[in-house]
C-alpha cells in the first residue's frame, strides 16, 4: 500500500520532458507495471543504460505513489546528493569558509545544474558518483573509489568514457613514483571490478535484446563517427563547456595557466579527465552532445577558479566572483535564435504552459503529430491524460497528417519541412520567453481558422539558421 504524500503543485507542473521520457520515464513505468520483477527497458524503446536509477524510482512509486511529486523529490535527493560532493571536494582546495560557500552559490547557480534539478534524468546520479570517484581519487579513499565507479557503471552507459578518464588520471598522479607495470598491479583491482560489472550488464541486456552498445532505437547511437564528424563533435563539445555563461571561467583558467597560479594538480587532473572523455565521446555522439554530458568538468571549473582567485587581491577577487556570479545567472535565460531549445539551461520550461493553451484551444480527440521532445505521450509526461495528444511522424508524408506541431525544442525538423508547412497549411504560433511553437493544419482535414498568422522570424534568426546549416553540411 503506498504511502500518500500532500500535493506540491509546483512540481507537479513540471513532468518528465526530453530525455527523461527515454532515460528513465519509459523503465520506470515498465518496471513498476512488472512489479519491480525487471531491470529492463521495454525492447522496442531501449537505450542500454543500466536501470539503478529508473528502478530504485519504480520502488519509490510502489511505496509512495505513482505521481511526478514522488518522482521529483527522488530526483531530488539525487542533485543534493551532487552538491554535498561538490561542497566536499570544494574545500580541499579552498581554505576560507566564506569562499567555499560563494563557490556553493556558483553551483546553484550554475545554468545546467540548475536545469538538472528540474529533470528527473539518471545522468544526475552517474555526475554524481563520477565526480565522488573523483574526490576519492584525490583524497585516496579507495573504499568510496570502488564503490563509486561500480555504482557509475550501473547508472549510465557514458560510465566506462569516465572509468578510462580515471584511469588516465589516476596514472598520471602516481607516474612520478611508479612505473605504468607497478602501477597497474596496485590498481589493477578498482577498475576490472567495475569493469567486469559492465561486462555482465552488457551481457545481460545482449541476453534480453539481442544487441550490444550501439543502439538500434536511437539514430545517434547505431554508428561510429568518421574523421569529419569526429572533429565536429570535438568543436561542439568544446563550446558545450563554454557555453551558458562559463566562458568567463575559462578565461580565468587559461589565465591562470599562463601566470602558474592556482593548485597545479587540480588544474592538470581536469585537463586529463577533458582531453579523455572528449576524446572519446567524440568517436560516438553527433547530434545529441547534451551540456548535462559534461556537468562535473563544469563543476570542477567552479572549483578551480575559486581556488584561482584566492591569489587575488581582495577587491580584484571581489569584482570577479561578482562578474562569474552574473555570468551564469544570465546563462540561465540565454537563447541563441535560431538554435534548438535543450536541456542547458531552464529556458525549454516555457514550453508546458504554451501545451497546456493549445490543447485549451482544441478538442481532447485532437491529435498533433511531431517529433521529440514534443511526441511523448502524456501518460509518460504527466503521468495522466493532462497532456497535448501527440504522435511520433516515423516518416510519414506531411500532407497525410492532419495536424502538426512544431517548434524551436524540435531538431528533426529540416527547413525544407518547415517551408512546406508554412506555404501548404493554416498555421498559428504561440510564444512565451523564447520558445515558440506552431500548430499547423492540413487544410484536407479542417476550415481555415480566423485570426490565424504565423510568426516572423528575426533576420538574426534566418542568420543563425542559415550558418548553422552550412557547418552541419
Amino acid at each position: 500500500m503506498a504511502i500518500l504524500l500532500p500535493k506540491f503543485s509546483i512540481m507537479e507542473k513540471i513532468p518528465f520532458f526530453g530525455d527523461a521520457i527515454s532515460s528513465t520515464a519509459r523503465a520506470v513505468q515498465y518496471i513498476f507495471d512488472q512489479n519491480l520483477l525487471t531491470i529492463f527497458y521495454p525492447i522496442e524503446t531501449d537505450p542500454a543504460h543500466p536501470t539503478l536509477y529508473p528502478w530504485l524510482m519504480a520502488a519509490c512509486w510502489k511505496f509512495f505513489g505513482r505521481s511526478l511529486l514522488v518522482s521529483h523529490l527522488y530526483a531530488y535527493f539525487w542533485y543534493l546528493f551532487l552538491i554535498f560532493i561538490f561542497y566536499k571536494t570544494a574545500k580541499l582546495f579552498i581554505v576560507d569558509k566564506a569562499d567555499v560557500n560563494k563557490t556553493l552559490l556558483l553551483f546553484i547557480a550554475m545554468p545546467t545544474a540548475l536545469s538538472m534539478s528540474a529533470m528527473m534524468l539518471n545522468t544526475t546520479a552517474v555526475m554524481a558518483f563520477f565526480l565522488l570517484a573523483i574526490y576519492s581519487l584525490l583524497t585516496k579513499n579507495n573504499k568510496w573509489f570502488l564503490v563509486s565507479t561500480i555504482l557509475m557503471m550501473l547508472t549510465h552507459m557514458q560510465a566506462p568514457f569516465f572509468l578510462l578518464a580515471l584511469a588516465a588520471t589516476d596514472f598520471f598522479l602516481s607516474m612520478k613514483e611508479k612505473s605504468f607495470i607497478v602501477w597497474f598491479k596496485e590498481r589493477f583491482v578498482f577498475y576490472v571490478l567495475p569493469f567486469v560489472v559492465l561486462v555482465a550488464w552488457l551481457t545481460l541486456h545482449y541476453l534480453h535484446t539481442g544487441w550490444l552498445v550501439l543502439s538500434p532505437n536511437y539514430s545517434d547511437a547505431d554508428k561510429l563517427n568518421g574523421f569529419s564528424q569526429y572533429a565536429k563533435s570535438l568543436l561542439l563539445m568544446a563550446w558545450r563547456l563554454v557555453d551558458f555563461g562559463m566562458i568567463t571561467f575559462y578565461i580565468i583558467f587559461i589565465y591562470a595557466l599562463f601566470k602558474k597560479l592556482g593548485d597545479k594538480k587540480l588544474q592538470q587532473v581536469w585537463l586529463i579527465l577533458a582531453i579523455v572523455i572528449c576524446g572519446l565521446m567524440a568517436i560516438f555522439l553527433e547530434n545529441t552532445i547534451g551540456h548535462r554530458y559534461f556537468l562535473v568538468l563544469g563543476l570542477m571549473m567552479i572549483i578551480i577558479v575559486m581556488n584561482v582567485l584566492q591569489y587575488f587581491a581582495p577587491r580584484q577577487k571581489n569584482i570577479l566572483y561578482v562578474l562569474l556570479l552574473l555570468s551564469l545567472v544570465f546563462g540561465n535565460f540565454l537563447y541563441y535564435p535560431g538554435k534548438t531549445i535543450g536541456d542547458g539551461n531552464l529556458v525549454y520550461l516555457g514550453y508546458f504552459n504554451l501545451a497546456k493553451t493549445i490543447k485549451n484551444d482544441f478538442s481532447d480527440t485532437t491529435v498533433f503529430y511531431s517529433y521529440a521532445p514534443i511526441a511523448n505521450p502524456s501518460q509518460l509526461m504527466y503521468l495522466n491524460d493532462e497532456g497535448l495528444k501527440t504522435e511520433r511522424i516515423n516518416g510519414q508524408n506531411l500532407d497525410s497528417i492532419p495536424a502538426i506541431i512544431q517548434s524551436n525544442l524540435n531538431a528533426e525538423f529540416s527547413e525544407s519541412d518547415k517551408q512546406y508547412l508554412a506555404q501548404h497549411f493554416y498555421g498559428k504560433s504561440y510564444t512565451k520567453g523564447a520558445v515558440y511553437v506552431n500548430v499547423f493544419l492540413n487544410p484536407k482535414f479542417y476550415k481555415k481558422p480566423e485570426g490565424w498568422k504565423l510568426r516572423e522570424p528575426s533576420r538574426f534568426e534566418n542568420l543563425m539558421i542559415e550558418m548553422k546549416s552550412k557547418i552541419k553540411n
